[in-house]
């Protein structure tokens, strides 16, 4: 009798252990009537069941159904979620992405599957954005867009996203409280809200502040509500551990030694401790209790010392990385150290001999550019692509080189544990996250084409030979890069004005790797689809952009040719017709809010609207000394035009074309290609002064506008 009951008691045990608790089902329905529209969760069931994981621990969804209803059950949140989104792709047709976050699916036909669809991650680390990422796109967020990123992260089976929110706080609360620093003081150190991904690297101090009080207040709730809703979802944040910074004073401040680390493009760089002194394990021990105080502990911490030509003379650099990783692990035992490949020196590559295997995940960051999976001995490696640089704006991907590398990498003697996305910055080209997130649930490599003309029909909703002829066309075009440039190539008409723009951005390039007739043909073909909805639209515009944007590279060398043939009135026709495409283009990109500056400038203003008590000047600062500042001159005269930061983040926008870009050449033109012209000057003009306030709702129709300008330029 005994014996019976207690089989009974395991067997319930188990069952409790391995079904959905009460907290995780309503996560999954809060979850599920986010993304699609109230009364969602009643739609498609979700389960989760952890014996459906491999025998080797694998996470596994499986898609089915139950009663006249679809279903999903996954061995992890992560799983089950992951798993829905593959219903809705593959099965609903229902492709959710920055430009679409959200659907009724009350109004979309949810097919029953017959028969059930298993699959299995062969990647336990699904890493996801880059310091740059909180920079460059995030900066701006509210709440409201914040959880829809980590809804769309948990879509894709994101399970190790960097978080970086609140890291300011931090180190506002360690210098204030503990090491007697004033709030001006501190806020001498921490960045402004634009630039807090450069600080946090260790690169500069203090550009983009003073940080009023509230900040830091709206900092440390939003920094709680991100890693408690990611935490809901099964994704397990990756927090900024303690790389050995301190505030270039601080050695005065505090009589701790400390190590200047030279400069980053003429900023001055935060010092670094002594990793051998007794002051460093303390200042770690105190930032690791600031940090748990505010964000809880993770299994994950991003430290990277000595990023991008950091001076490591007079540093005992293995013993850096011994302090780094025992700082770490006296905070939390267990836990794992993600280090960014990026970039390293020979200094840098000695992590690998300091930390036991199994203790650090190397980031290969740029594995669709510059390769580098098996380089890292016994070490946990993620494989990464790096899409997008600075956010800057462009269509591009490389769609089949990312596929083959990564299979490649499966089958290379790495120890490869993941699949990671690392882009400086987000909300473009789509399509090359979808894809990267599908493939570790993958037994075999896909057939690249074949998979595109099943994301068509997820991304429009239904099966259309046009639009897959498009879509055909960039994959063999925009979509196939092959070489190691960062990110697309670079819009002549958003460059300084000369009569050859080589790039835009110091690290940029202007020359197509593509025929362009293909995505002008690609850019006719989707409009002669004559589809609807957001997807459509967004990709609509999003491809007659890029058609225009590189006639601009064409147009640019007639003018040139006008003008060395000295035929004064031919160059003033150029002039004018250059001047008229770069206006078109803004007209065109204010059919759709995803192509709009204001979307950018208003949601930096929104923020002050989340804290009480803030004012017009609070919104000012967000939008000029930090959004607008960031994407034009990035930073002061000296940085700007000595290191070449000015336009590295430029944006080919509704509104800024015509006010920013288009202005730049009127100038040039007008004053008859003067040389000597003070950009700097001329564009802190629009950074600081210029009162416009963009619209982020458009006036007009992309469909019928497309189709204008397509007929205008391409006859």
């Amino acid at each position: 009798m005994k014996h019976t009951l207690a089989l009974v008691l395991l067997a319930i045990s188990a069952f409790v252990a391995s079904a959905t608790t009460p907290h995780q089902a309503a996560a999954l329905n809060a979850f599920k009537d986010r993304i699609g529209g109230r009364g969602a969760h009643k739609l498609i069931v979700t389960e989760i069941d952890t014996t459906l994981a491999a025998a080797d621990g694998s996470e596994r969804f499986v898609i089915g159904s139950k009663g006249k209803r679809p279903m999903v059950k996954g061995s992890s949140m992560s799983a089950t979620t992951a798993g829905l989104n593959w219903y809705l792709n593959h099965y609903a047709h229902v492709n959710l992405a920055w430009n679409r976050p959200s659907v009724e699916l009350s109004k979309v036909k949810l097919p029953v599957p017959r028969d059930v669809e298993t699959h299995t991650c062969v990647a336990p680390y699904r890493y996801y954005l880059n310091y740059c990422t909180f920079s460059y796109t995030m900066s701006t967020w509210t709440w409201e867009r914040w959880q829809q990123e980590i809804d769309w992260m948990a879509l894709h089976g994101i399970n190790m996203p960097l978080q970086i929110v609140g890291l300011d706080v931090v180190w506002y609360n360690i210098l204030t409280r503990r090491y007697g620093y004033t709030p001006s003081e501190a806020n001498a150190f921490v960045a402004g809200p634009c630039f807090q991904a450069w600080w946090g690297m260790n690169n500069l101090e203090g550009w983009g502040g003073p940080n009023p009080a509230w900040w830091y207040e709206r900092q440390a709730a939003l920094a709680q509500k991100i890693v408690a809703r990611e935490r809901q979802l099964g994704i397990e944040p990756v927090l900024p551990g303690y790389a050995g910074m301190v505030p270039s004073d601080f050695a005065r401040k505090t009589g701790m030694n400390a190590n200047g680390q030279g400069k980053w493009c003429r900023f001055l760089r935060p010092y670094i401790l002594d990793p051998n002194s007794d002051s460093f394990a303390s200042v770690a021990r105190a930032y690791y209790a600031e940090l748990d105080s505010l964000m809880g502990t993770s299994r994950y911490y991003s430290i990277d010392p000595f990023h991008e030509g950091a001076n490591t003379e007079g540093i005992d650099v293995p013993a850096a990385y011994r302090s780094l990783r025992n700082a770490m692990v006296a905070a939390r035992p267990d836990a794992k150290w993600v280090i960014q490949q990026w970039q390293w020196s020979k200094d840098q590559y000695r992590v690998l001999d300091q930390v036991e295997p199994g203790r650090l995940i190397v980031l290969d960051l740029f594995s669709d550019g510059h390769y580098g999976v098996e380089n890292y001995r016994d070490h946990e490696v993620v494989y990464c692509s790096l899409p997008n640089f600075g956010g800057r704006t462009g269509l591009f991907g490389r769609v089949d080189k990312v596929v083959d590398t990564y299979f490649k990498a499966r089958q290379s003697k790495a120890v490869l544990k993941g699949i990671g996305a690392a882009p400086e910055a987000i909300e473009q080209t789509p399509v090359l996250y979808d894809m990267l997130f599908e493939l570790p649930w993958l037994d075999t490599k896909p057939d690249t084409r074949a998979w595109i003309n099943d994301y068509v029909t997820a991304r429009y909703g239904t099966d259309s030979p046009k639009a897959r002829e498009a879509w055909q066309l960039l994959h063999e075009s925009a979509l196939n890069c092959t070489h190691s440039i960062q990110g697309p190539h670079e819009a002549v008409m958003c460059g300084r004005p000369a009569l050859d723009v080589k790039s835009v951005s110091a690290w940029g390039g202007s020359e197509l790797f593509y025929d362009p007739a293909k995505v002008v043909n690609a850019a006719r073909a989707l409009l002669d689809a004559n589809l609807s909805g957001n997807n459509y639209t967004y990709d609509l515009v999003d491809l007659t952009r890029q058609a225009l944007s590189d006639r601009s590279k064409t147009m640019l060398a007639e003018l040139a040719a006008t003008h060395a043939a000295a035929d004064t009135a031919a160059f003033a026709a150029k002039a004018q017709e250059f001047m008229q495409l770069i206006l078109d283009t803004d007209s065109l990109l204010n059919t759709h809010p995803s192509f709009m500056i204001g979307s950018w400038t208003e949601m930096a203003r929104d923020i002050a609207s989340e804290v009480p008590g803030t004012t017009e000047a609070d919104a000012d600062w967000l939008e000029h000394d930090n959004a607008r500042t960031l994407i034009t001159v990035w930073g002061p005269r000296p940085t700007s035009e000595l290191t070449g930061l000015h336009d590295y983040s430029y944006r080919q926008k509704g509104g800024m074309l015509r006010d920013f870009y288009l202005a730049r050449w009127r100038k040039w033109f007008d004053e008859g290609m003067n040389p000597d012209i003070d950009w700097f000057d001329f564009e802190s003009r629009w950074v600081r002064t210029d009162t416009t306030r963009y619209p982020t709702i458009p006036r007009s129709d992309a469909k019928s506008t497309a189709r204008y300008m397509l007929d205008k330029y391409f006859k």
